[in-house]
């Protein structure tokens, strides 16, 4: 499940905004550091405890009962947070601009943005209580990394809930909160410390690092554009895979002894010295200190540094624990919302998803029998993890991806100047033949030198191309290192072609592909990924008929017909066994390997950028019915479907050959045999993503809930002073 962010705003990010999105704007002007440090609100919730128990009783039942220990010791366990003005002005600059586009006013958005600024105080206040009260932390198992969610021992058969932290005493978190020779800020980081594992703790202080170097980051890519030394090659950016790049949510780089390994590179300091930090291309230790300087300067201009300050280590200025605490604070919000989500999915009932299940089915079907084919397909184009098709109103529809291997510019040309002088048949016969003259090619070059740089070289663990000289890379080695790969792609196809670096920019010169070059390495690389996936011919046709095949069919009444089927090359079909729709999205099953091959051969060869991440490919009506397509298309893609999930079919457009491949076909009637309790953590599977679906949806309605009764519960004079007068400047603007 994907955790519900409560971002608690950052004074650095909100810096930045402002000189990416607010530079040379009076929109806000705060001229001094002691206006910058006043404070607008306070909040403490310890001396309420009526209403500290009924906020109790409405987030977690009527059953609750008081540690007397924590009762006791309210006063001492929660100090008063202050909110200062420097804090609403970098969360209008973060935030606020989605109010005022919307029409709200200042006035309105600074009073919105305050109450969101209190109610986290308060969250964070109330999760402090609520866990000492408890004795230990219990979260929700989907917001614990999968790889170690089974060393945290379960609250009770069937229930989500995990404990990641036992044996909280007051004793114990008062000792982390008032720890001897640290400053506040620096305490208060160490008792929010008392409530996470030892891997929260470093990828908060490593998330930390990341958006500073990130910070300097833009600086220096900035000086390097400047530079006049400095070309830049770039291509233009290639559309990658949803999630590409991407690490775990909970990664964070480690040594051989547990510790961080990665720190922040300010120019002063080695980059071979900051462990997995990444730096800039072109960075030279030069351009790297005029970026720190430049960012520094920019906590000096915004008071975040006090004047005088060295700010040679970064992590010893008070800026920095300031920023540390923030992180902080947003890390134990996010796990109480985790503590939260656990009671309200715990009585998310097996009977509940039934009848949701039921419920849905119902109205789908309804809707399909009542609505038009093209109303179905695009209730198709909305299927995803989390949105289904649970029923189809006929056998045929169904879903292929397309790879499309255009014609060069200049036989594009050259068909326009034949259609002009031909009848339809003869143009279509041309153009067959000019389709066998097409050579494709790998298009991932700018996967190389567009604006980031996604390759690695590899030495094993990838497809051999057979023909590829020289070393082999492939891309996104973050998702497959650090995090869990990418969805529905194999990412084990090296770049078809040479590769060579010169200095920090790639020459890469790729190689020729035919369609049926094409075809084989489909086959190959589909073998590669698992064996068992043969690839078995159908139908071929030999390239002299396909030259000289005869569209025109019969005029009937001055109407001429044509045989879409002279336009199809290749017809094979991928050994996927026995399709079943319930398990067909398993990371085993055949079929997801399947599409997982064909996905990714459509990112390194297709000019048909539309069918890029989609999520099984274009939505295609049954045989029957119009499409929006192309006609040679619409007939090969409704052919393929009704041959069934693994068919490859290779048929000739104006645009070029389209390699298409079935993904899934549709039944007449129920897609799915139900909602099965015994598949809903069985990852992949229908039922457990149905599940998950569900259980977002109720989670994120249910924090929502509790949040706006923390508003009426907790927010009121006895826990909260808020001084108007100290941003009514602020609130006046427009």
């Amino acid at each position: 499940m994907k955790r519900k962010l409560i971002t608690i705003v950052s004074t650095l990010l909100a810096v930045l905004f402002a000189l990416g999105l607010f530079a040379g704007c009076d929109l806000i002007k705060v001229d001094t550091r002691k206006d910058m440090e006043q404070v607008v609100a306070t909040v403490n919730v310890s001396g309420n405890e009526s209403a500290l128990s009924d906020m109790f009783g409405t987030l977690f039942g009527k059953d609750f009962t008081w540690n007397e220990s924590v009762k006791d010791d309210l006063s001492d366990i929660i100090s008063t947070d202050n909110i200062y003005k420097r804090d609403l002005v970098a969360y209008f600059i973060n935030y606020g601009y989605n109010y005022i586009s919307s029409g709200t006013s200042y006035a309105e958005t600074f009073e919105i943005l305050m109450d969101t600024l209190v109610s986290r105080k308060i969250m964070l206040q109330y999760a402090i209580i609520y866990y000492l009260n408890e004795g230990q932390v219990v979260v929700d198992r989907d917001s614990v990394d999968k790889d170690l969610v089974s060393s945290y021992p379960p609250v009770s058969d069937g229930s989500d809930g995990v404990i990641t932290k036992s044996g909280l005493t007051v004793e114990g978190y008062l000792a982390a909160k008032n720890t001897e020779n640290l400053s506040a800020d620096e305490q208060f980081v160490e008792s929010l410390k008392y409530f996470l594992t030892e891997d929260e703790i470093k990828y908060a202080e490593y998330q930390l690092m990341v958006t500073v170097n990130n910070a300097i980051d833009s600086y220096e890519k900035e000086i390097i554009a400047a530079s006049e030394e400095i070309s830049s090659n770039a291509e233009a950016d290639r559309t990658t895979p949803t999630g590409a790049n991407t690490a775990k949510e909970s990664y964070y780089p480690k040594t051989a002894d547990g510790k961080i390994n990665y720190d922040i590179y300010t120019g002063t300091n080695k980059v071979s010295d900051c462990g997995e930090y990444e730096k800039v291309k072109n960075s030279s230790p030069v351009t790297r200190k005029k970026a720190y300087n430049k960012f520094v300067k920019s906590l000096r201009d915004n008071y975040l540094i006090e004047e005088g300050e060295s700010a040679a280590d970064i992590k010893a200025l008070d800026y920095y624990d300031v920023e540390l605490k923030t992180q902080f604070e947003q890390t134990l919000i996010n796990k109480f919302m985790d503590t939260l989500s656990v009671r309200v999915s715990d009585q998310l009932t097996d009977e509940e998803l039934k009848n949701r299940f039921d419920s849905m089915l119902s109205t789908q079907e309804t809707t399909a029998k009542e609505g038009s084919s093209s109303d179905f397909t695009t209730t198709m184009d909305s299927m995803s993890d989390s949105s289904f098709v649970l029923y189809s109103p006929d056998t045929g529809y169904g879903f292929v991806y397309n790879i499309l291997l255009p014609f060069s510019k200049t036989q594009t040309n050259y068909l326009s100047s034949v259609k002009k002088n031909s009848t339809k048949s003869e143009y279509y016969t041309e153009r067959n033949a000019l389709l066998l003259n097409i050579e494709a090619q790998d298009l991932r070059s700018a996967w190389f030198n567009g604006s980031e740089d996604y390759s690695y070289k590899v030495t094993e663990g990838y497809y051999d191309n057979g023909n590829v000289k020289g070393d082999r890379y492939l891309f996104f080695e973050d998702s497959y290192t650090k995090g869990d790969g990418i969805d529905r792609y194999a990412g084990k196809y090296p770049y078809n072609g040479k590769v060579e670096k010169d200095g920090e920019e790639y020459i890469c010169t790729p190689n020729k592909i035919t369609v049926k070059g094409f075809i084989d390495e489909m086959r190959g690389y589909l073998s590669y990924v698992d064996s068992s996936l043969s690839l078995n011919d159908v139908y071929t046709v030999d390239d002299e008929a396909f030259k000289n095949a005869n569209f025109k069919v019969e005029e009937v009444d001055g109407t001429s017909y044509y045989d879409y089927s002279k336009a199809i090359y290749y017809m094979g079909a991928v050994d996927l066994g026995t399709v079943d729709y319930d398990t067909m999205m398993t990371e085993n099953s055949k079929t997801y390997k399947a599409a997982s091959v064909v996905n990714e051969l459509m990112f390194a060869y297709s000019t048909d950028t539309g069918c890029l991440n989609k999520y099984l490919g274009y939505s295609v009506a049954a045989e029957g019915y119009t499409t929006s397509y192309v006609e040679e298309f619409r007939y090969a893609a409704q052919q393929a479907l009704l041959e069934g999930e693994g068919t490859v079919c290779v048929v000739g457009t104006d645009f070029g050959w389209h390699i298409l491949y079935v993904s899934m076909t549709l039944p007449d009637g129920n897609v799915y045999s139900g909602y099965k309790v015994s598949d809903k953590n069985v990852e992949g599977t229908f039922s457990y993503n149905f599940y998950h679906a569900v259980k977002n949806e109720v989670v994120s309605e249910y924090t929502s809930d509790m949040q706006n009764r923390v508003l009426e519960i907790l927010n009121n004079d006895s826990n909260v002073t808020i001084y108007k007068d100290r941003y009514k400047d602020l609130a006046s603007i427009g």
